[in-house]
């Protein structure tokens, strides 16, 4: 009998490892839903592997024999290289692709055999097939489908309910806003079937059992469960009778639709992570609705959604060209009398084959290519047009340190523990008393 052929999938983890091991005591990083579409696509006498954001690899870890996919981002381009150099010398074949290899595909064939250029369901059978006749090509130009879910739908269904809870599940690809911040997805705004959607989700409720009774929290992980109001409308009835909660990401536009909000709430959201990006609503497509002018109009905004008994996470982002020391005080004090539930800030990061990214290059603003500084987190890698790449920040850390501090998610989870520091040390205290 043949031995079984190996795919191994990895989704590599960014920043250092002993920072991701700390980070890893507080959370546990879920793995992403579309790590499970191209096991549905692959010939059934695979084995197959998922790295999920391995912490510490050891050489066991890099076998031969094997097909390995490793999808990147900027972020985590300079983890996944080491990943591939070091799976391809162990005797393995190494495909590449994500947003990283998509843009730079001769960068990632310095690590790997073939890169896939684009989505990659339109290609993976033709590239399992070549890989297995020995005829692999080094690159492959995956086009987006339409209907890129179905043919994955039915592997879904028989995946382990509680992973689905963990990974949260993707309704789409896209967005229907264009920033320039942002890496374009090819095809434009596409979504599964809506019943294919409401099964994903009634297979979490009935597989995940929580304790004292509690629901299961579903995440949609899509950049804007808002995109297509329609959809999200329809989304929200089939969810009201499965009698759960769940949590998503949206733009600020739905804060002045009634009809969306009360469906929603009705369907169990408990919150909301909007990415307003600036204080100056004008100067974004996404923020830049009629009812929008001003960050009193945020604060409107905000009301009305917590109105309905749905928390805000708020997201904005530091560095634009309009943006003085002037700016950065008045976004403090925004911060301050928001009424947000949590604060989300970044730092505007130039990303391969966006349009900032194009223009700050012919501009000759950025001041690194070093992948590993592009985490919006801890890094500028640009020129800020107003101040120093220190000024900024600074700013950044001053800003973070007030949205902490205004923030009710982080007072409670600060009070959560402090309660249970005093529970162990009273309880420790106690034991000792008996016993010594």
């Amino acid at each position: 009998m043949a031995a079984k052929k190996k795919l191994i999938l990895i989704l590599p983890s960014t920043s250092h490892p002993v920072i991701r091991f700390t980070l890893s005591l507080f959370y546990n990083a879920p793995a992403t839903f579309s790590l499970f579409i191209l096991p549905a696509l692959t010939p059934e006498d695979y084995t197959i592997k998922i790295y999920n954001q391995k912490l510490f690899w050891s050489n066991k870890d890099f076998i031969g024999g094997s097909l390995v996919g490793i999808s990147c981002a900027t972020s985590n381009s300079y983890e996944a290289y080491k990943i591939a150099d070091r799976f391809r010398k162990a005797g393995s074949t190494v495909i590449m692709g994500g947003l990283h290899p998509s843009y730079f595909p001769q960068e990632a064939l310095q690590h790997c055999n073939s890169v896939v250029i684009g989505e990659a369901e339109s290609v993976w059978p033709d590239l399992v097939r070549d890989y297995e006749n020995k005829t692999l090509r080094q690159a492959y130009k995956g086009e987006p489908l339409a209907d890129y879910f179905s043919p994955s739908y039915n592997y879904f269904l028989k995946i382990n309910p509680r992973i689905l809870y963990k990974t949260g599940i993707l309704l789409s690809r896209g967005c229907k806003y264009h920033c320039d911040f942002c890496v374009p997805h090819s095809g434009g705004l596409r979504l599964i079937k809506l019943d294919q959607a409401l099964s994903l989700v009634k297979k979490v409720r009935d597989g995940v059992q929580l304790p004292f009774g509690l629901k299961p929290t579903i995440m949609f992980r899509d950049d804007n469960i808002f995109s297509s109001p329609e959809y999200a409308k329809r989304l929200f009835a089939g969810l009201s009778p499965l009698r759960l909660n769940w949590t998503g990401n949206s733009s600020i536009d739905i804060a002045f639709d009634d009809e969306a909000l009360k469906a929603a709430k009705a369907s169990g959201c408990k919150s909301l992570f909007i990415g307003f990006e600036t204080i100056y609503p004008q100067k974004l497509q996404k923020t830049s609705t009629g009812h929008m002018r001003s960050t009193d109009d945020y604060i409107k905004a905000i009301k009305k959604i917590r109105s309905y008994h749905i928390k805000v996470t708020g997201a904005f982002i530091l560095g634009f060209d309009y943006y003085t020391h002037k700016d950065y005080l008045r976004l403090m004090w925004f911060l301050i009398r928001s009424g947000l539930y949590s604060i989300s800030l970044t730092i505007l990061t130039p990303f391969p084959a966006s349009q900032l990214y194009e223009r700050l290059k012919h501009e000759n603003r950025i001041t690194t290519f070093d992948w590993r500084k592009y985490d919006s987190l801890h890094h500028v890698v640009f020129r800020p047009k107003h101040m120093c790449a220190l000024s900024l920040s600074l700013w950044f850390i001053a800003l973070r340190v007030v949205g902490l501090l205004a923030s009710p998610y982080f007072i409670i989870m600060e009070l959560q523990v402090l309660a249970e520091f005093y529970l162990a040390f009273y309880f420790t205290s106690f034991l000792k008393s008996r016993l010594f």
